[in-house]
């Protein structure tokens, strides 16, 4: 792979403009900036790149892209960078190109209910402008303010409320992609029955960049809900949690989120967001759920979803939000763990997915595997337990340092790994592979599988130019 040079600098600066184009030492950008178009939130490697592009039209991005394919030389796609996989790193003089100027609304479809966008629309943008015609986008999560619906889209985001409306990729009607030779193609959304063949934006979706740059979208809307309720349980068993959930499938209510934090989590949100506690005495677990309210004999099913749990001894203490300040406190408890730790901590995070059904025969062995190689760790567990979804955060001890922690859990993983593969989950559930889980993905996808993504991505990427070393 060609390093880009002082001569691409030129050479991109004529095709797009100099007001399009940065380098490390033109002084535009302080270097923290510039380094942070080159990462996300891991800590493993650290940016180095001398090019960055700031595009604001798929034809922009099309141009350097095509430059880039002529040449030979690496492209980093950048969005919010809030990645844990290491999918944004440019770390091999790639050139890095960034969407957060192309942010603006295209279009909006009122029959269809769809909004086209750029893909370096802010997250929480979009569900802003969802609200401001009437509509909703459910697809929510910790980082809503600062990813990119891109970002989102090539990761395949699920966040908070999959249990009920799915990942993003239910959501995508159609996209508008630059592949890795440069060429533009538009995946047609203003139709809801196209059945000509291959639906080849579901190949885009989840590729983490490596097949090319996701550059615009046109996302599917749906009515809001009418009413939330939040509640917050203390579950003093990991198994009560489980059963729990259970218990959610005998009452017709809509359940929009259920998810579960350890208690040493909730102590670190309340260390760093300065949140009281939640009850008067501590509980090992706690559980978060949502539910739709719309009519009044909801109100009934919620209250005899309490009841049942309460008469099982599933819970020692449970409270429903009185009003929206409540709902955000009770939510503050869950989004604010990812932010406590990655602030004040050095962290590891896996991101990984079981089936219900072996969740608490896989947490029994897990709790046995990390005592026995992390002692002294502190083990942060939180995550979307109605999709299955855990997030298992290894907390470096002060005296180690980052390398040392991180080369030691990377001799953990693969046993991880190999307790995921036993129990049929997935190494990733929402966060992807990128740099850090690409050696591991045998335990997740067949060889003959991985073998047929190799192919794919000759196709759309021939010369191996987009986000190399990613993934595969």
């Amino acid at each position: 792979m060609t390093i880009a040079t002082d001569n691409a600098k030129e050479d991109l600066i004529q095709l797009l403009g100099k007001e399009k184009v940065f380098t490390r030492d033109d002084g535009k950008l302080d270097q923290g900036t510039f380094d942070s178009y080159g990462t996300d939130r891991t800590k493993v490697y650290k940016p180095n790149y001398q090019i960055l592009i700031l595009p604001e039209t798929t034809e922009d991005v099309a141009k350097a892209v095509g430059y880039a394919y002529r040449n030979g030389i690496a492209i980093v796609p950048s969005g919010g960078r809030t990645g844990y996989a290491g999918g944004a790193v440019a770390k091999d003089s790639e050139i890095v190109i960034s969407l957060s100027k192309m942010n603006k609304v295209v279009d909006f479809d009122p029959f269809l209910g769809a909004l086209h966008i750029q893909a370096g629309m802010i997250t929480k943008e979009l569900h802003t402008q969802a609200e401001e015609r009437g509509f909703y986008f459910p697809v929510d999560f910790a980082a809503t303010g600062s990813s990119h619906i891109g970002g989102n889209i090539a990761t395949n985001a699920g966040g908070v409320r999959v249990v009920h409306y799915g990942l993003i990729r239910d959501w995508i009607l159609g996209l508008t992609v630059v592949t890795g030779k440069g060429e533009v193609l538009r995946f047609n959304g203003e139709i809801l029955k196209n059945n000509t063949g291959y639906d080849l934006k579901h190949l885009f979706i989840g590729s983490e960049g490596t097949l090319g740059i996701i550059t615009e979208a046109i996302v599917k809307l749906t009515k809001p809900p009418k009413d939330i309720r939040v509640v917050f349980l203390a579950v003093p068993e990991y198994k009560n949690i489980l059963e729990i959930f259970k218990e959610t499938h005998n009452f017709s209510l809509p359940l929009l989120a259920f998810e579960f934090l350890t208690d040493y989590c909730l102590n670190k949100v309340k260390e760093h967001l300065g949140v009281s506690d939640p009850f008067s005495t501590p509980s090992e677990y706690y559980v978060l759920m949502e539910y739709e309210v719309s009519e009044e004999t909801d109100e009934e099913k919620l209250f005899a979803i309490l009841e049942s749990i309460t008469e099982k001894e599933l819970i020692t203490d449970g409270s429903i939000a009185q009003n929206t300040r409540q709902n955000q406190t009770f939510w503050k408890y869950r989004e604010g763990i990812s932010e406590s730790l990655s602030l004040a901590h050095t962290v590891h995070k896996n991101d990984i997915s079981l089936p219900l059904r072996n969740m608490e025969a896989f947490l029994n062995d897990m709790q046995s595997l990390l005592s026995s190689k992390y002692q002294g760790f502190e083990i942060a567990l939180f995550g979307h337990i109605g999709d299955g979804n855990l997030h298992l955060n290894i907390v470096k001890p002060k005296e180690l340092s980052d390398s040392d922690f991180f080369q030691k859990c990377k001799q953990v993983d693969p046993e991880m790994f190999q307790l995921i593969q036993k129990y049929k989950g997935s190494i990733s559930a929402e966060h992807g592979i990128g740099l850090l889980k690409k050696d591991y993905l045998g335990f997740s996808r067949s060889q003959t599988e991985i073998d047929s993504m190799r192919a794919i991505k000759a196709v759309f990427d021939p010369k191996g130019i987009m986000n190399p070393g990613k993934v595969l």
